[in-house]
């Protein structure tokens, strides 16, 4: 699959089942600079990771349930340190010295753009379509902010909603920071 990440594109091997994740990428000699595996984990939890039998130097990026990186361990051919962080929904191993930092956001990339977005009138007919699937927030931002907002609704707690407010404002900021964009409907 392909990813974003850093404002980096990869495209990515998934590690799903407890086999492939165990395996994770030992025994590869090399890596494509743009190529990585993604390990997935149904849950945040904490994991940990060594470079035992694994022969190139990575980059372990530790990524949480907001797909934002945590940490980034930089692992060493044949090293028995072990890596550990908690609360980790995605691991992405990447050739060392990625450029990934703490704070980048992943984003899968889709193959295809939504071609059109629809404004729904109150009345339930289409009022505007944008063509080449304009939106106010990216696509990546609006999933984060609602994973986000469904957590702050389900569980009540304040820290919550401060860091869906937090998220919100970051993207705003940035969204102010474009240049002027607009989109001409058709009647």
């Amino acid at each position: 699959m392909k990813i974003e990440i850093g404002d980096k594109l990869f495209k990515v091997e998934l590690a799903q089942t407890l086999e492939e994740k165990r395996k994770g990428l030992q025994d590869i000699t090399t890596l494509p600079i743009d190529e990585g595996m993604l390990f997935i984990y149904d849950s945040p939890q904490t994991v940990e990771f060594w470079m035992k039998d694994t022969k190139i130097p990575l980059d372990i990026i530790f990524i949480d349930e907001d797909c934002e990186v945590i940490s980034v361990f930089k692992g060493e051919p044949e090293s028995e340190l072990i890596a550990k962080e908690h609360n980790v929904k995605y691991v992405l191993e990447l050739n060392q010295n990625s450029g990934i930092k703490t704070g980048d956001e992943l984003d899968e990339t889709p193959d295809e753009v939504s071609p059109t977005l629809k404004v729904i009138a109150p009345d339930g007919s289409v009022q505007v379509e944008l063509e080449g699937g304009e939106r106010i927030f990216s696509i990546k931002n609006t999933k984060t902010l609602l994973k986000m907002a469904k957590r702050a609704y389900e569980s009540k707690e304040d820290k919550d909603y401060k860091s869906l407010g937090k998220k919100l404002f970051k993207y705003l900021k940035i969204q102010n920071s474009n240049p002027l964009e607009y989109v001409e409907t058709k009647d």
